[in-house]
């Protein structure tokens, strides 16, 4: 069963904003049925969504892809009991991937997509990286992300270093095209999104970085005057400032480089008692229509870096 939500944002509205596409929700393959969605392949408690990869806790995903992937029992432990789905995230924490992914799957996270993720020392910031590999020819490797889940910081700045080798264009002629980077998604008894941080083509072709907004729903961009586009081929650095709160008294930022980019003050930014943070590749529509994103340094903190 397939269910999509999409935003077509006209030039009569926006100005010529990039349409974008949300909330895409497919029911994976070979799964047992979850909260709102089926779990994904060789997994089980999935939760609204699809592509869960040989795991048992489920997962959603940004602009929609999620399911069951929970730990894939290739790390060694620590000792430490391995925190659950909806336990509180302890902060400040951080991954350089220096590990693999181990640093996720220690603290209760997983990974998670048809596509490819492996670990890199070149391009890296340092040591290590990770390469998140997609394809845009189908629906089943068209995404590659990892993620933290539990109970979100009330305050908090999530972090991570991103290196774009090549200028990619979406297609704006098709609804379903879509470049997103992050993916917050909020779980009670059902799942829902509540912010993405995605790439788009700005007027003369440039990707740049804007925000959307689930529970309003708004696209919240640059300001026109100001937009700054992402480099091509050099590492930057994406924050977004997370205030929580189930009324009108939560605020978001996102920087790049330090650059304060957007903000939104006053509003419901999160309504969920636990939630779900995606970080990596997930493309649709996209020319050339393999991706491969390089990411490293990711953190939750409670300062700007």
């Amino acid at each position: 069963m397939l269910r999509t939500l999409l935003l077509v944002v006209s030039c009569s509205l926006f100005g010529c904003e990039p349409k974008l596409v949300v909330g895409e929700r497919i029911d994976a393959d070979a799964g047992a049925s979850g909260i709102a969605g089926t779990s994904g392949i060789a997994g089980t408690s999935g939760i609204a969504g699809t592509s869960g990869i040989a795991g048992t806790t489920g997962d959603a995903g940004a602009a929609g892809d999620a399911g069951a992937a929970g730990t894939t029992g290739q790390c060694p432990h620590t000792g430490s009991p391995i925190p659950g789905q909806t336990d509180p995230i302890a902060v400040p924490w951080s991954t350089g991937f220096e590990n693999g992914f181990c640093d996720y799957e220690q603290a209760g996270g997983f990974c998670v997509g048809g596509g490819s993720r492996t670990t890199v020392t070149s391009p890296a910031r340092s040591g290590s990286a990770a390469a998140f590999s997609v394809s845009t020819t189908d629906t089943t490797s068209n995404q590659a992300r990892c993620v933290r889940q539990g109970v979100l910081p009330d305050e908090a700045y999530y972090g991570a270093w991103y290196y774009v080798p090549t200028l990619a264009t979406l297609d704006y002629d098709d609804d379903r095209s879509l470049y997103n980077l992050w993916h917050f998604q909020g779980g009670d008894t059902s799942v829902e999104g509540l912010w993405d941080v995605s790439l788009v083509n700005g007027d003369n072709g440039d990707l740049e970085l804007l925000v959307y907004d689930f529970l309003t729903p708004t696209v919240r961009k640059q300001p026109t005057a100001q937009r700054i586009p992402i480099p091509i081929g050099t590492w930057f650095h994406i924050q977004f400032y997370l205030k929580r709160r189930s009324d009108a008294t939560g605020e978001i930022r996102l920087y790049q480089d330090g650059k304060l980019l957007i903000q939104a003050k006053d509003l419901v930014t999160d309504d969920s008692s636990w939630a779900q943070w995606y970080v990596g590749n997930i493309a649709k529509e996209l020319t050339p229509r393999d991706s491969t994103l390089y990411v490293d340094d990711v953190t939750i903190g409670t300062t700007l870096n």
